[in-house]
């Protein structure tokens, strides 16, 4: 149980590290650690948790997923910019285009 317990608190120190690369606007880096946090969090469940370890198990989960909502509202966020950006691109090209006719 307690090499489970310590998995569990990998995961969610994982997560934080993405959290942190989120916050930074260094994607590469939460994308390929989500392919690897996704590896391990398949292995941690292909066994069930001990009874007596499962509120630790919940409260984990849990704090896994808010930290997954909060990237995913910082991913959001950056993909609003990136569009505004490309907008703001699109209208920049067309124009020049306007202007060289």
């Amino acid at each position: 149980m307690i090499d489970n317990i310590i998995d569990l608190q990998e995961l969610i120190a994982m997560s934080r590290i993405m959290l942190d690369k989120a916050q930074e606007d260094a994607w590469d880096e939460v994308f390929s650690m989500e392919e690897k946090r996704r590896e391990w969090i398949s292995a941690y469940f292909l066994e069930p948790a001990q009874q007596a370890a499962t509120a630790l198990v919940a409260e984990g989960i849990q704090e896994i997923i808010a930290i997954d909502n909060e990237i995913m509202t910082l991913g959001t966020q950056k993909k609003l910019e990136l569009g505004l950006a490309l907008q703001k691109m699109d209208q920049g090209k067309k124009a020049v285009k306007a202007y060289t006719s």
